[in-house]
């Protein structure tokens, strides 16, 4: 089932024919959010960032576009399912046709946020660069660049890779926001380096800062040599939860700390 600005449909065969060509070829704004049950975690804060990068591309802003409006569009598409399963991956997808901002709303079957700790393989890719600044903080900005890295992954049989910007620090990976533990420290890419301004990472760091006292979180340039001085590495995406690395080329990473970092988050959230 979709919602299609408003309208929930069983198929796109249904959707007006200008509709779907804006859909698959026009220039579109995603995102993703978590569902649990009729639970959206994160509204206020996806809202706020749809908000921002439609504006920021230009897009229409309809008057109607408040965070009530998208909360009623999304549980009227529950609604209409049945058998819905207990996690979603909600999707808002942002278009133009004939000049006027759109949206399709769809859903599906994603595995619940946890802590995993499995064989994890990194690798850094340096074929092209992500620019540094607040452009790159959108996700659509860079998605040629996150294609061809991931192909590069494939390839090489890594499981993730970490992209760099031009002035050859740690962006982010490709599945979410990169964390390494060193000491009572956390250190992330700071939004200047060009990181995707993912909503779990920011509820991420607000909690870090605010709701405990034992780490430190460091948002700041974070040079690749950072990696072999770590003592853990983990990876934190709305898809995945807390994926922790077991090792950057010749550095393994045991997992001792990140455990309880995540059993302290998710009880706060989840």
């Amino acid at each position: 089932m979709l919602n299609c600005n408003g309208v929930i449909v069983s198929s796109l065969k249904l959707v007006e024919e200008d509709l779907i060509h804006s859909l698959l070829t026009a220039f579109s704004i995603q995102e993703s959010i978590r569902l649990k049950k009729n639970n959206i975690f994160f509204l206020e804060e996806h809202y706020f960032r749809v908000i921002a990068t439609l504006r920021r591309y230009r897009f229409g802003i309809p008057m109607n576009y408040t965070i009530s409006f998208f909360e009623k569009e999304i549980q009227k598409l529950i609604e209409a399912c049945k058998n819905i399963s207990e996690n979603n991956h909600l999707n808002l997808h942002f278009f133009l046709c004939k000049g006027k901002t759109q949206f399709v709303i769809s859903f599906s079957t994603i595995e619940p946020f946890k802590f995993i700790n499995t064989s994890y393989s990194i690798d850094i890719y340096k074929e092209a660069f992500v620019a540094s600044g607040d452009l790159s903080n959108l996700s659509p900005t860079n998605r040629g660049i996150r294609a061809m890295s991931k192909r590069y992954a494939e390839e090489n049989g890594f499981e993730d890779v970490l992209l760099l910007n031009e002035k050859k620090n740690i962006v982010e990976s490709l599945v979410g926001t990169l964390y390494l533990l060193q000491g009572n420290q956390i250190l992330t890419p700071g939004l200047e380096s060009g990181c995707q301004d993912f909503t779990y990472r920011s509820a991420f760091n607000k909690w870090l800062n605010k709701k405990q006292t034992i780490y430190s979180l460091i948002e700041n340039d974070v040079n690749p040599f950072e990696l072999q001085k770590s003592e853990e590495v983990m990876i934190l995406s709305l898809e995945k939860g807390f994926q922790c690395v077991s090792n950057y080329r010749k550095t393994t990473y045991p997992q001792r700390k990140t455990q309880d970092i995540f059993n302290a988050f998710s009880i706060n959230f989840f």
